[in-house]
């Protein structure tokens, strides 16, 4: 199976005379691959908030306003973790800057966001435990519990991530 490029644009061939653009643009194409990666994410986690608002507005109806605060809780944790995860750094250089950032740093970024999104799978999945357990009014407290270490999981790998970028050297 052959490999088709997309058909370069006028500037972009003039551009390619000169030495390390080529290099340059595929650097550019693994950023904002990562960028749209990190924003599907940030569209994930907001669903997750959504859900949670769901539960948070049954519960306080049905007067069980401790699990109700304990879901506000969650819902402000994985805000932060969202608005985090959209405005992490992408390893983003100009054209012509001295420090040189290598492919594999970038790709480190994208593995990254693999496991985020892996946690966030998980999320999603304990998050409709709680719905379940919600809707049959069930014990919520040990969902609550899960949310919460599946959020710190989250957190501390998005701050491996912004480790990631300073020891490699990628720096917005």
């Amino acid at each position: 199976m052959t490999e088709t490029k997309p058909e370069l644009k006028l500037y972009e061939k003039l551009l390619m005379i000169f030495p390390g653009y080529r290099g340059y643009k595929e650097k550019e194409l693994i950023r904002e691959t990562d960028k749209i990666v990190r924003e599907q994410l940030y569209r994930r986690l907001k669903n997750i908030i959504n859900i949670l608002r769901d539960i948070q507005v049954d519960l306080s109806s049905r007067n069980k306003i401790t699990d109700a605060l304990e879901i506000e809780r969650l819902v402000y944790s994985i805000d932060t973790i969202a608005t985090r995860t959209k405005h992490a750094p992408h390893g983003y250089k100009p054209l012509f800057y001295v420090v040189k950032v290598d492919e594999k740093d970038l790709s480190k970024l994208l593995e990254h966001d693999l496991s985020l999104s892996e946690i966030i799978d998980k999320l999603v999945k304990a998050t409709e435990t709680l719905r379940e357990k919600t809707t049959r009014g069930e014990d919520i407290k040990a969902s609550i519990r899960e949310i919460q270490e599946i959020t710190r999981q989250y957190e501390s790998k998005l701050a491996e991530r912004d480790n990631i970028i300073t020891s490699t050297g990628v720096r917005q």
